[in-house]
C-alpha cells in the first residue's frame, strides 16, 4: 500500500523538483512532521489562551505577559542562538555537541540568574512581591529550561522531524495542560508563575536525557567552533531579542496592565500563524548546509517570491475570518480585532526565511550582524517614537513595517555580501 502511494506520488515529486527547483520530497517528508508539531502548538497556545481569557482579569493577563516579556529580556544574558549553532554543527557530524552546548549554554546564563535575582530584590523593596518572586523564579529555572531544550536543535541537525514532532508535543502540552488545570483551581499570580516556570523545566530536562541516552552511542566528536560561532550569533541577538520584548514593557508602564492583555491577544493569532516560518527554518537549515552560497544566491529569490504569496494568501484568510474568530472566543477582546488585522501582514517576514538561513549556513558573520542589528535598532526607535502618538497602533504599524522589510535586507546581504 505505501509502495503504492509513494508511486502515485513520485511524479509530482519530480515536477516539484523541476519547476520549483527545490526538493519537494524532502519538504514532504520532513514537513509533515513540522506541521503535525506546529499543529499541536498552536492548539495549545489556543486552549491556553481560552482559559486565561475566560478565567482571569485582563489586568492579571497584562501583568502575566510583562513578567514573561521582562523574563525574555534577561535572556539576552544567555547564548539565544546556540541552538542554531548546535544544529549546524550535528549537520557536520558533532555528535558530541548536545552535552557540550548543554554545559556551554548553563555556564553563560548565570547572567540572566543574576538578573533575575536583582529584579526580584528590586521589586520587593518597592513593596510589589509578586513581581518579585516571579523574577526570582525567572532566573533560577529558565536557564535550566533553555539549557535542556537544546536536545530539539541536536534532533533537526541530525534531520529528526518524527522525534521533533513526538518530543515537541509532549513538551507543549505536559506544561499547557498542568497550567490550564491551575487555572481553574487558583487566580494566585504567584501560583501560575510558579507551575508555568517549574513544569516548563521538568518536561524539558526529561525530553534531554532522553535524548541523550538514545543517542549516546553517537560520536562523541565536539565542534571546538561552537562556543564562538554561538557567542557571535546570540550577540548580535542582543538588541532583537530587545526589540522582541520591549514593545510589551512600553506598554505596561505606560498605557497599564489592560491595554498590554488587548495588544497580546491582538498579535496572539498571528503568532501562532509564524509558526510556518518555524518549519521552513527548520527544514531550510539542515538541507543547505552543503550547498554552495553561490548556488544558494540565484535560488533563493524564486523561493521567497512563493513564500511571499504564501503569506499574502493567509493574512487575506485571516484578516476576513477575524471578527468572527474574536466574536465567538474571545468576546472579551472584541478591542483587538482591528489590531489584529492590520499585525497579519507581518506574515511577510515569512519570505525573508531563505535569506537569514542561507547567512547562517555559512557563518557570514558580518551579515548577520549588519541584518541582526540594524532591523531591531529601527524597531526599537519607531516604538519609542510612535506609542506615545499612536497608541497600539504605533506598535502594530512598526512591527509590519520592520517584518516587510527585513527580507529586503537578508535579499541584499546575500546577493551582495561584504568581501572577506
Amino acid at each position: 500500500m505505501i509502495n503504492k502511494i509513494k508511486q502515485r506520488i513520485s511524479p509530482w515529486f519530480r515536477w516539484g523538483d523541476r519547476h520549483l527547483k527545490t526538493d519537494t520530497a524532502y519538504l514532504a517528508r520532513g514537513g509533515f512532521w513540522l506541521v503535525i508539531g506546529q499543529v499541536v502548538a498552536m492548539l495549545a497556545g489556543f486552549l491556553m489562551s481560552l482559559t486565561f481569557a475566560h478565567l482571569i482579569s485582563k489586568e492579571t493577563f497584562g501583568t502575566y505577559k510583562f513578567i514573561l516579556s521582562v523574563a525574555g529580556i534577561l535572556g539576552i544574558f544567555s547564548l539565544t542562538e546556540i541552538g542554531t549553532a548546535i544544529t549546524r554543527a550535528v549537520a557536520n557530524g558533532f555528535g558530541g555537541t548536545l552535552k557540550q552546548g548543554f554545559k556551554i549554554n548553563l555556564k553563560w546564563s548565570v547572567g540572566m540568574l543574576i538578573g533575575g535575582f536583582g529584579l526580584g530584590i528590586y521589586y520587593y523593596i518597592s513593596g510589589n512581591n509578586v513581581l518579585s518572586i516571579s523574577f526570582i523564579l525567572a532566573g533560577i529555572f529558565i536557564p535550566i529550561t533553555t539549557s535542556a531544550s537544546l536536545y530539539a536543535a541536536y534532533l533537526l541537525g541530525k534531520k529528526d522531524f518524527r522525534k521533533i514532532t513526538m518530543y515537541g508535543t509532549i513538551r507543549n502540552i505536559v506544561p499547557a495542560a498542568i497550567l490550564i488545570l491551575t487555572l481553574f483551581l487558583t487566580q494566585n499570580l504567584v501560583i501560575i508563575m510558579a507551575v508555568c516556570f517549574i513544569s516548563a523545566t521538568i518536561t524539558a530536562l526529561v525530553l534531554y536525557i532522553i535524548t541523550v541516552k538514545k543517542f549516546q552511542k553517537e560520536n562523541d566528536k565536539i565542534d571546538m567552533e561552537l562556543s564562538t560561532y554561538s557567542r557571535h550569533l546570540s550577540l548580535m541577538q542582543v538588541i532583537g531579542g530587545i526589540a522582541n520584548f520591549i514593545d510589551k514593557i512600553l506598554v505596561f508602564h505606560y498605557l497599564g496592565a489592560a491595554p498590554l492583555a488587548i495588544y497580546a491577544f491582538a498579535i496572539a493569532p498571528i503568532e501562532q500563524l509564524q509558526g510556518g516560518k518555524k518549519v521552513l527554518s527548520s527544514l531550510i537549515l539542515p538541507k543547505i548546509n552543503g550547498r554552495s552560497f553561490e548556488e544558494l544566491q540565484k535560488s533563493g529569490p524564486r523561493k521567497a517570491l512563493l513564500f511571499t504569496a504564501y503569506a499574502l494568501s493567509l493574512a487575506g484568510i485571516y484578516s476576513l475570518l477575524a471578527p468572527f474568530f474574536f466574536k465567538f472566543l474571545y468576546p472579551q477582546y472584541l478591542d483587538s480585532v482591528f489590531y489584529s488585522q492590520i499585525y497579519s501582514l507581518t506574515l511577510l517576514a515569512i519570505s525573508g526565511t531563505i535569506f537569514d538561513s542561507t547567512l547562517v549556513a555559512h557563518r557570514k558573520t558580518k551579515e548577520l550582524y549588519v541584518h541582526r542589528t540594524t532591523m531591531p535598532i529601527i524597531k526599537i526607535i519607531l516604538f519609542i517614537t510612535l506609542l506615545p502618538i499612536y497608541g497600539l497602533m504605533g506598535l502594530i504599524v512598526t512591527h509590519v513595517i520592520v517584518r516587510s522589510t527585513s527580507g529586503l535586507l537578508g535579499y541584499y546581504l546575500v546577493k551582495y555580501p561584504f568581501k572577506n
